[in-house]
């Protein structure tokens, strides 16, 4: 476990996901209009801060900046403790889609490790390109979300 700013316990290394770090362990009582009105109202940064933790590859300053923003910005977010610190909506539903990956990865690998792996190589499947470099967006978001549900079935040519 770990302590939020705001005095919380957040379960790390297994006890919850990276969607359900997020969603406060709400994730799978939420339908999808409820998850899109959370990253409406922007995640608690301490919230992105525990489902980062759970990735030694997030856990890097550069994937950490792709998902919260500037170091320096963060610092002096982290630093502002009289109120909640919030993302944007926009750097929510990135933090979003780097959870849903991650998990996803990890379900279809069945390993952290190997998922953390795939995620930060080229993938010749998807024309050489690095997984982690399409997440922070829409449609590499789809891509990979989609490549993936094809490794799970089997079809991956």
């Amino acid at each position: 476990m770990i302590t939020s700013q705001s005095g919380k316990s957040v379960p790390v290394n297994g006890a919850f996901t990276p969607t359900e770090c997020l969603t406060k362990g709400r994730v799978g009582q939420l339908s999808p209009s409820g998850i899109v009105s959370l990253i409406l109202s922007g995640f608690e940064l301490d919230d992105v801060i525990a489902m980062i933790s759970l990735s030694k590859l997030y856990s890097t300053p550069q994937i950490t900046e792709r998902i919260v923003g500037k170091t320096r910005t963060l610092t002096r977010r982290q630093r502002n403790k009289d109120n909640i610190n919030r993302l944007s909506a926009h750097q929510s539903a990135v933090a979003f889609q780097y959870a849903k990956i991650l998990e996803h990865a990890n379900f279809v690998f069945g390993k952290q490790t190997t998922a953390e792996d795939w995620l930060g190589r080229p993938c010749p499947h998807l024309d050489g390109l690095i997984p982690l470099d399409l997440i922070d967006n829409a449609i590499g978001f789809q891509v990979v979300k989609d490549y993936l549900e094809r490794v799970e079935l089997g079809v991956y040519q």
